[in-house]
């Protein structure tokens, strides 16, 4: 009786070392075939046409300055590569003026700037905009370091505990938001 007792969780392991690799075989199939129906890259288009305004007689202020910014951003050829790997929605709503809210919509090198929260977004910041300028200037990498470690972060760092910062969907999309962040951060001169 002591040996059935004995071979029992030894098949049990067997079976669960079966499934996990069953899950990985049809995760990595899943994930192969995901990247072939992927649309083709925006790279073809002209500069100007990558980043699109949708609804754009009631995209508010804040959407008139992501434009720019991301137009004048993408003239760096880093930040084009940068464009092409994102893939995400993403959402910023001021704190003060809630109806200004825009959704940008990252997918194959280009991207979609539209008036107010998506409810697909998949991170949502919520904040006041001079919060959201510190956010683009703090740079990414190292400089993201040093910044958060100055004032201007430290203050930032408050905020974000006192809840008058907010960015919802960081935890299940830290990759992506770190690839936004590099998006905007000041080019390395």
């Amino acid at each position: 009786m002591a040996t059935v007792n004995g071979d029992g969780p030894k098949k049990r392991k067997k079976r669960v070392f079966k499934v996990l690799l069953l899950g990985a075989a049809v995760g990595g199939a899943a994930y192969a075939i995901s990247k072939r129906q992927r649309p083709c890259s925006c790279a073809s288009i002209p500069l100007e046409e990558r980043v699109l305004l949708k609804d754009e007689e009631n995209l508010s202020g804040l959407g008139s300055i992501m434009n720019a910014l991301l137009t004048q951003l993408l003239q760096d050829p880093a930040k084009l590569a940068i464009l092409d790997s994102l893939d995400l929605v993403l959402a910023i709503e001021p704190r003060e003026q809630p109806e200004t809210a825009i959704t940008m919509t990252f997918s194959g090198g280009c991207v979609v700037i539209e008036p107010g929260v998506s409810p697909g977004a998949e991170i949502h910041i919520i904040c006041d905009i001079e919060v959201l300028m510190q956010m683009a200037s703090m740079g990414s990498g190292l400089d993201a370091v040093k910044f958060m470690t100055g004032p201007a972060g430290r203050e930032m760092a408050a905020r974000f505990r006192s809840g008058e910062l907010k960015v919802r969907g960081l935890a299940t999309h830290p990759l992506a938001m770190m690839r936004f962040s590099r998006l905007l951060a000041p080019a390395q001169a």
